[in-house]
């Protein structure tokens, strides 16, 4: 298990930030993901509009990995404390989607995305380029903080740094399934 803390915006300026994360972290990686989402036929993660569970297959270039995801004290508004992450690598992507499929879990959506991974000090920073949704920064606390409010804190010190005001009022509580979902109900 991992304990995860991070503050995503929407940014019309990643070009900008990209610069900004450059002079001050050193890149880690630049990959094309693809996120398939999947709920089981008896309890759909996406009923709610701030859901507290994941379930996903993530393919990166050099791997596969199975993830569920259960958020920590998620507030009406999405805000959560954290994150519990469960991850295994897996080898073979296709025969899990037929064994998922075969256990009536539906596959409800898929988000592509351009991403490129920086560390900047203790804090991880992911920019986005989301398909037929926009481009993103996350900001993850990767040190080692005594509190989660503590590690909320310098995400947002660190992305309000690079320029992006209001943070707190700005950031995203829904994560990328959920925003692509509402973007195409409402197209």
């Amino acid at each position: 298990m991992n304990i995860e803390v991070e503050i995503k915006v929407k940014v019309d300026n990643l070009e900008e930030i990209k610069k900004k994360v450059a002079a001050i972290g050193r890149l880690i990686k630049s990959i094309k993901q693809i996120d398939n989402y999947y709920v089981p036929s008896h309890r759909d993660f996406f009923a709610k509009p701030h859901p507290t569970e994941w379930l996903r297959i993530r393919n990166n270039p050099d791997k596969a990995v199975f993830e569920y995801d259960l958020s920590i004290n998620k507030k009406e508004n999405g805000e959560q404390d954290c994150a519990e992450e469960y991850e295994t690598e897996i080898s073979n992507p296709e025969e899990l989607k037929k064994i998922l499929g075969f256990l009536d879990f539906k596959n409800v959506i898929t988000v592509e995305k351009q991403r490129e991974y920086w560390m900047c000090g203790n804090i991880e920073v992911a920019l986005d380029k989301i398909k037929d949704l926009g481009e993103f920064v996350e900001a993850e606390a990767k040190g080692d903080f005594k509190t989660n409010a503590e590690a909320k804190k310098a995400c947002i010190d660190f992305l309000e740094g690079l320029g992006i005001k209001d943070v707190e009022k700005i950031q995203i509580f829904k994560g990328y399934p959920v925003l692509l979902a509402e973007s195409r109900k409402n197209n």
